[in-house]
């Protein structure tokens, strides 16, 4: 016999919620390792590149001096 459980709307809500954290999380996991790797990151087709704040500092600076 197989066993059905009902859940109430506080538990779907709970299992909604930990289904978007991890979500999240695989996101930063993502951002994290490219960064790390120094290579670029597709989300939805759209390419980024992750700068820390002395690569974009660097950036800006070299824009100022042209």
């Amino acid at each position: 016999m197989i066993e059905v459980e009902i859940l109430n709307s506080e538990q779907k809500a709970d299992i909604f919620c930990l289904g978007v954290i991890t979500g999240i999380n695989l996101y930063q996991q993502k951002v994290i390792t490219a960064q790390q790797h120094n290579k670029t990151l597709r989300i939805n087709g759209e390419l980024y590149y992750v700068q820390d704040a002395r690569e974009r500092l660097q950036d800006m600076m070299d824009k100022i001096c042209r």
